[in-house]
């Protein structure tokens, strides 16, 4: 309920339009002993030009994202102790394998739902807004520490931009940790500008 901070991240609910979300995703390679955890519900983006993860998913910085291209939704790699195939929720970082797969939704308009860390009022449908890392993601159930930044929303720039609000029960608009559904800025997303930096 949004009287309660509750950081889950970002969960795709559909597409910009109307149409469920039904899977959109692809499978990108995360480099072997990359070492930063990455959570379902995360940012996800290429690796900085230059870098030992270039063409390689990394997680981004929440607050400001490089290269986002979508969000994590999970992986797959061959396990070095077991060698057994393995399927996570999460990626735990340092992992050596060359087969590590991250699930990704990349529709640029998918919508998300995700919990802002303040109040956002029914004025500031539109703007925009970065995230925050509210708590660090959860070893248990797999899921994203973060939440919006309801400090930064603004009329243009930041990374994540405000569609519409969830109302159900326990959470309706003004609430103190208000439920919104937002999108990656298509201004700000890796795969749609002109330039990856």
């Amino acid at each position: 309920m949004s009287t309660t901070s509750a950081p889950r991240g970002l969960k795709p609910i559909g597409i910009l339009g109307g149409l469920p979300f039904a899977g959109s995703t692809r499978e990108y390679l995360i480099r072997s002993t990359y070492g930063t955890a990455i959570f379902n519900g995360d940012v996800v983006g290429l690796g900085v030009v230059s870098g030992d993860d270039d063409g390689y998913i990394v997680r981004e910085v929440s607050a400001q994202p490089v290269n986002p291209i979508g969000v994590f939704l999970g992986c797959s790699y061959t396990d070095p102790n077991t060698s057994q195939p393995t399927w996570k929720q999460y990626y735990p970082g340092s992992i050596t394998a060359t087969d590590i797969k991250a699930v990704v939704a990349i529709h640029p308009y998918t919508l998300y739902e995700l919990q802002m860390d303040g109040a956002v009022a029914q004025v500031e449908l539109g703007m925009t807004f970065d995230l925050v890392d509210t708590s660090s993601g959860s070893t248990i159930t797999g899921n994203s520490g973060i939440q919006g930044d309801a400090s930064t929303t603004s009329v243009g720039g930041e990374c994540f931009k405000l569609i519409d609000f969830i109302e159900r029960a326990g959470s309706t608009i003004g609430d103190t940790y208000t439920d919104c559904v937002v999108m990656l800025n298509p201004s700000e997303n890796a795969f749609i500008t002109d330039t990856i930096t």
